[in-house]
C-alpha cells in the first residue's frame, strides 16, 4: 500500500456544509490500485500509475484530501473488500445490476471502448456473433462475465485472474479470444511484446459499453456526492492533459474488415498474394540485406493484417519487368504506382493512399523550373516509369536518358549524361542526402495539369476486380493514427502522405479542393534559423517547418517547396503564384493587396541587438535621433516610421548584415525577433553585442496564402486552432534551448530566456550605482573605507550576475551540457584551431536508440530522468578535453580535440558499451547509436555534421546500438 499526500487545487467546489464536515472527518480514503491494468490503472516500480490514478489524485488535490492506495488483491478480492466496507472507492469500474446492490455509482468519467483480440492468423472472428461456440478467455469477476453467461450461452468462458493471462491464452492457443478496453488491450499487448495477436473490432452491443465510474462503498452516499461534484469541476484543459498523456494512440486498434461472403470465399482461394518490392525506391519501396523496407510496405503489411491475407514479396526485377509481370498476371499487386491510360488496359487501380509531388533535380548552377525549360535538354528517367508516358506523348520536345531506377537517374546528372532528372520529391531527397550528392537540387515543380500524377496508388491485377474492391476498402480503413506512425518513420518532417481523418471538420468546398488538389507548392526563407532553412538535399527545417508540417497533417494535403534564394524571392514568388503558400510571413497592408493571411501560429517577441558597452534600451521612444535597422521581409519598416517618426530607421538585407553594421558602429541597433537575432550573434560570433531590450510589440508569423484559394485559407486557418499547447512545446524544445512544463502556456518559456535580459537590467542598475558611489568617493574622502568595501560587494555582486548570464546563454537546461547553440560554437572554434595547427578533430554524433517508445511507455518525466542519466555517463567517460553538447531532443554531439578517427573510434565504443551496461531507472537497458566523422582542414562545420548525421543514419540502419564511420576508423 501507497498512500498519495494531494495537493490543494485552485479549482472551487460548491460544497454544503455537511460535506465539508463530512470532509474534515475523513481526511484518509482508501482506493484500490490493480497490479496490471494499464494505462488506465497499475502498479510499477513501487507506485500506482495510470489514467485512473492520476484522475483520482486530480480530485483528491481538489477536496484537500490524502489517498491511501490498496495494491495486491485480484478484483474479484477488490470487489469483497469493498461489500465489506474494507475499501472505500474502486477506480475504473463498470455499473451493472449486480454491483449496484452494493456499490454507489458516479457518472462515467472516461470511456474505454470494448474490442476483441485474436490472434494474427485468425480471419474468422469479427464479433460477439462470430464467437458462438468458441472459447472466450476474460478475468474472473468482470462485468462481461455477468452479461456473457446470461445472454450469450453459446460462447464458452475461459476465466483467469486478470486481462494478461486472458492474453496469454490467446496467444498460446487456450482460447480463440479475449475481450476487453481497446486502450488496456494495447497497452498490455505493447508492454508483453505479444506480437501475434491484434484487436479485430469494436463491440457495438451497449450491454457491453466500458464506461469506466468511480464506485463508493454504498453507507457513504455523501461521499458519492462529493467526488460527483469534483468529477463535473474537471476541466476540459485538465482533462485533454490526461487524455495526451496516457490515451493518445491507445484507444487505436488495427480495424479488421468485416469482408462479405464472396470477399471471405476470395481469400480463402487465394490466401497469398504476390507484391512488387523494388531494390531501390526509398522511402517508399527498397529492399535492403533481403528484406523489404519503407512507407508503402508498411502501409500493405497494415492493410494484409486489417484482412488477413499473407504476402509474398517478389523483389529483383526492374520497374519495367514488374510491368510487365502485371500484364501476364505472374504478379497480383503493384504498390506506389500512377494512374495513366496505358496501364489502365492491364491494370486495376485503387483509391490514393500516398501524395508524392513530382519535382525537377538539376546541378544546383543550372536550374529548371519547368518542363518548358527542358525542352531539347537531356533528361533521365526510369525506364517503364509513367514519365516516360507522359513525355514521350505530350513533350516530345524533351530528350530521353532512361535508367534502371531512380539512383541511376541522378547520377546520370552527376556525370555529364542528362541535363535533370523527374522523381519523386520524397524519394529525391532520401536519394540526395543519403549518397551526399551535394551537387544537386530540387529546382523545380514538374506541373503537367494533371495533379493526379502525385498519387500514388495500388495496382491490382485486372482479372480480380474482387481483389480491388477488397484493397479499397482496406484503404479507407486506415485511421491517421496509423498513417502518421508510419509517415513519421519514414518521412520525419517531409509530408507527402494523404492522411485520411485530420480530425479537422472540412466543408464539402474544401473536400472537393483536396481532391482536384491533394499536393500544393510552398516557399520558404532559405536562412533564418531557428525559424527556417532550406537545409542539405533541398529539406526545410526549423520551428516554421515543424509548425507547418502539423498544419499539412491536419489538412490531409501534401507539400512541395520551391527553393528561392531569399525571403525577398519567396514573397515575389507568393504574391507572382508561382508558390500557393510562405511558410512564415508578417501582415502589413501593402501584403495583403495580394496575399491572404492565417491566424497568426507564432509570437515572438521583438528585441534590438545594440553593442556591449550601450546602456539598456527602454522601448524605442528612448531612442530619438538615433538610427537603427531592421532585415527586409520582417514588414516592420512603414509600421515604425509611422509610430515612431522621430527614429531614423533603414532596412538591411538580413540578420547577419544589420548585426555587422551594428557592431561596425554605423547604426545604433538591430530590431529583430529574438530567436533569430540570438542565433546570428552566436553563429558569427558577434561576441562585442548584447541583446539591449525587449519591444513593447511582438512579431506575429502566419501562413500567406494566394488570395485565389480561399479554400485553403479556411483549412489554413482550421489548422492554425488545431495545434496544442503540447505540440508548440514540442517545437519550442526541439528548436529554443530552454525547459518547461507540458501544462504551461508556451507563451511562459520566453520568460526565460528574458531572464537574461533581467540579468543585463541589473548589471546596468549595479553600474550606474558604481558610478554614483564614486563621485560620492571624491568628494568624501574620509569614507573611503567604507565605501571600498561597498565596492568590492557590488563588484563582485557583477560578477556573480555576468556567470549566471553566461550559464543561461550556454547550458541546456534539462542536462547541464551545452545547448546547441554554444556546441556550435565551440565546433566553429575547433574548426579555425584544425586550420591554423594541423592538429586532428573528430565528432561523435549520438541518439538514444527508440527514445519515443520510452517516452509513450513510461512517460515525458521518465524520458527526461533517462536523458539526464544519459548525459551523465557521456561525462563520465570521456575526457576532460572534450566538449560535449546536447544537439536536439535524444541527440547528443561530442567535439574530440587532437583525436583520429580510429582513436575516436575506440572512444565511441567504450561509451557505447557504458551505455548499454548501465542500469537506468524505471527503463532498465537503453543503448545509442553513434555516427563518426573526422574533420578535413577544407571542410565547413555543415559538411562535416552532414557526414556524422549520415553516418548516424547507417548506425540506426544497421540495427542500432552500435558506431559507425569512415574505413579508416575501424579497426584494423
Amino acid at each position: 500500500m501507497l498512500v498519495f499526500s494531494a495537493v490543494s487545487q485552485a479549482n472551487e467546489i460548491v460544497l454544503t456544509q455537511e460535506e465539508k464536515t463530512w470532509l474534515l472527518n475523513h481526511q484518509e480514503v482508501r482506493v484500490h490500485n490493480e497490479v496490471s491494468w494499464g494505462p488506465f490503472n497499475y502498479h510499477e516500480f513501487g507506485r500506482p500509475k495510470g489514467y485512473s490514478i492520476e484522475f483520482m489524485n486530480l480530485l483528491a488535490a481538489k477536496l484537500d484530501i490524502e489517498i491511501k492506495y490498496v495494491t495486491g488483491p485480484t478484483w474479484g478480492e477488490f470487489l469483497n473488500m469493498l461489500d465489506h466496507k474494507e475499501l472505500d472507492v474502486m477506480l475504473n469500474i463498470i455499473k451493472t445490476e449486480d454491483r449496484s446492490k452494493y456499490i454507489l455509482f458516479t457518472d462515467p468519467y472516461v470511456n474505454n471502448p470494448s474490442g476483441i483480440v485474436v490472434r494474427d492468423d485468425n480471419r474468422t472472428v469479427r464479433d460477439l456473433r462470430d464467437l458462438n461456440g468458441r472459447v472466450l478467455a476474460i478475468p474472473k469477476g468482470f462485468f462481461y462475465q455477468e452479461i456473457i453467461e446470461k445472454h450469450f450461452p453459446g460462447i464458452q468462458l475461459l476465466l483467469l485472474k486478470d486481462q494478461v493471462d486472458s492474453l496469454k491464452a490467446v496467444a498460446f492457443g487456450r482460447a480463440d479470444a479475449t475481450m476487453g478496453g481497446i486502450a488496456v488491450q494495447n497497452h498490455l499487448i505493447r508492454k508483453h511484446l505479444m506480437s501475434n495477436l491484434k484487436v479485430v473490432g469494436g463491440i457495438d452491443d451497449p450491454r457491453f459499453a466500458n464506461l469506466l465510474r468511480l464506485g463508493v462503498r454504498e453507507d457513504w452516499p455523501i461521499f458519492r456526492s462529493i467526488l460527483q461534484k469534483a468529477i463535473e469541476s474537471v476541466t476540459k484543459e485538465e482533462r485533454d492533459r490526461l487524455n495526451r498523456r496516457w490515451l493518445e494512440g491507445g484507444l487505436q486498434r488495427t480495424q479488421a474488415l468485416h469482408l462479405d461472403k464472396e470477399e471471405q470465399e476470395f481469400l480463402s482461394s487465394h490466401p497469398v498474394l504476390r507484391v512488387h518490392n523494388e531494390m531501390a525506391w526509398p522511402p517508399f519501396n527498397y529492399n535492403e540485406q533481403g528484406k523489404p523496407k519503407g512507407f508503402s510496405i508498411d502501409v500493405m503489411n497494415l492493410i494484409a493484417k486489417k484482412t488477413g491475407f499473407r504476402i509474398q514479396y517478389i523483389s529483383g526485377p526492374n520497374w519495367s519487368d514488374f510491368l510487365e509481370m502485371s500484364k501476364e498476371r505472374k504478379l497480383d499487386m503493384m504498390l506506389n504506382i500512377v494512374n495513366t491510360a496505358e496501364r489502365r488496359n492491364y491494370i486495376r487501380f485503387t483509391r490514393p493512399y500516398a501524395v508524392n509531388p513530382n519535382v525537377i533535380v538539376s546541378k544546383k548552377g543550372t536550374k529548371y523550373e519547368s518542363i518548358e525549360s527542358l525542352f531539347d535538354k537531356t533528361v533521365a528517367i526510369p525506364k517503364g516509369f509513367f514519365y516516360e508516358e507522359i513525355l514521350t506523348n505530350e513533350y516530345p520536345q524533351v530528350k530521353l536518358h532512361l535508367v534502371t531506377d531512380a539512383l541511376e537517374s541522378l547520377k546520370a546528372i552527376s556525370i555529364g549524361k542528362a541535363d535533370a532528372a523527374l522523381g519523386e520529391a520524397a524519394v529525391f531527397n532520401h536519394l540526395i542526402a543519403k549518397n551526399l550528392m551535394n551537387d544537386l537540387t530540387v529546382s523545380g515543380e514538374v506541373d503537367v495539369g494533371k495533379p493526379d500524377l502525385a498519387n500514388l496508388r495500388i495496382g491490382v491485377r485486372s482479372d480480380w476486380p474482387i481483389l480491388q474492391r477488397i484493397m479499397d476498402r482496406a484503404i479507407e480503413s486506415l485511421t491517421r493514427d496509423e498513417v502518421a506512425s508510419i509517415s513519421q518513420r519514414w518521412m520525419g518532417n517531409e509530408n507527402y502522405i494523404a492522411r485520411p481523418g485530420s480530425g479537422l471538420s472540412l466543408t464539402a468546398t474544401e473536400k472537393n479542393y483536396l481532391e482536384k488538389q491533394p499536393g500544393i507548392t510552398f516557399c520558404a526563407n532559405p536562412d533564418w534559423m531557428p525559424l527556417e532553412q532550406i537545409g542539405p538535399g533541398g529539406r526545410h527545417d526549423g520551428m516554421v517547418a515543424d509548425y507547418l508540417n502539423l498544419m499539412a497533417d491536419r489538412i490531409g494535403i501534401g507539400m512541395t517547396m520551391l527553393p528561392t534564394e531569399n525571403s525577398q524571392q519567396s514573397l515575389e514568388y507568393a504574391q507572382n503564384r508561382r508558390c500557393d503558400i510562405m511558410s512564415a510571413a508578417f501582415e502589413t497592408p501593402e501584403a495583403t493587396r495580394q496575399l491572404n493571411f492565417t491566424k497568426p501560429y507564432l509570437r515572438l517577441p521583438l528585441v534590438i541587438a545594440i553593442q556591449e558597452d550601450s546602456l539598456f534600451v527602454d522601448g524605442l521612444k528612448s531612442l530619438k535621433d538615433k538610427t537603427v535597422g531592421v532585415p527586409k521581409g520582417y514588414g516592420l519598416l512603414n509600421k515604425f516610421k509611422q509610430d515612431y517618426p522621430s527614429l531614423n530607421i533603414i532596412e538591411v538585407d538580413n540578420v547577419a548584415d544589420g548585426l555587422r553594421i551594428v557592431e561596425e558602429g554605423r547604426i545604433f541597433g538591430l530590431i529583430g525577433a529574438i530567436a533569430p537575432v540570438g542565433h546570428a550573434i552566436r553563429k558569427h560570433r558577434f561576441l562585442n553585442l548584447k541583446i539591449g531590450g525587449r519591444l513593447d510589440e511582438d512579431w506575429k508569423l502566419a501562413v500567406a496564402i494566394r488570395n485565389d484559394s480561399p479554400e485553403l485559407l479556411s483549412m489554413f486557418n482550421k489548422a492554425t486552432d488545431y495545434i496544442t499547447e503540447e505540440e508548440h512545446s514540442k517545437v519550442f524544445q526541439r528548436w529554443v534551448s530552454v525547459k518547461f512544463e507540458h501544462d504551461t502556456n508556451y507563451d511562459l518559456i520566453w520568460k526565460l530566456i528574458f531572464a537574461a535580459i533581467i540579468i543585463i537590467t541589473a548589471i546596468t542598475l549595479w553600474n550606474w550605482k558604481l558610478s554614483r558611489l564614486n563621485k560620492k568617493l571624491k568628494l568624501e574622502i574620509g569614507l573611503r573605507e567604507t565605501a571600498e568595501t561597498q565596492l568590492q560587494i557590488l563588484n563582485e555582486t557583477l560578477n556573480s550576475k555576468n556567470d549566471e548570464l553566461s550559464i543561461l546563454s550556454t547550458t541546456d537546461a534539462l542536462t547541464g551540457l551545452n545547448n546547441r547553440l554554444h556546441i556550435e560554437t565551440l565546433l566553429e572554434e575547433e574548426l579555425f584551431r584544425l586550420q591554423q595547427l594541423k592538429h586532428p578533430l573528430t565528432i561523435l554524433l549520438l541518439d538514444v536508440d527508440l527514445f519515443k517508445k520510452i517516452n509513450d511507455q513510461h512517460g515525458h518525466l521518465c524520458g527526461d530522468s533517462v536523458l539526464k542519466q544519459f548525459a551523465q555517463i557521456i561525462v563520465d567517460n570521456t575526457r576532460k578535453t572534450d566538449k560535449i553538447g546536447r544537439w536536439g531532443g535524444e541527440e547528443f554531439m561530442i567535439l574530440l580535440p587532437e583525436t583520429n578517427a580510429k582513436m575516436a573510434y575506440r572512444l565511441a565504443e567504450k561509451l557505447r558499451t557504458a551505455i548499454a551496461a548501465e542500469l537506468f531507472e524505471e527503463v532498465d537497458q537503453v543503448t545509442a547509436s553513434f555516427g563518426l566523422a573526422e574533420a578535413t582542414e577544407d571542410q565547413s562545420s555543415r559538411e562535416l555534421i552532414k557526414k556524422a548525421d549520415s553516418a548516424l543514419y547507417q548506425a540506426k540502419d544497421q540495427g542500432r546500438n552500435c558506431v559507425v564511420g569512415e574505413e579508416k576508423a575501424l579497426p584494423s
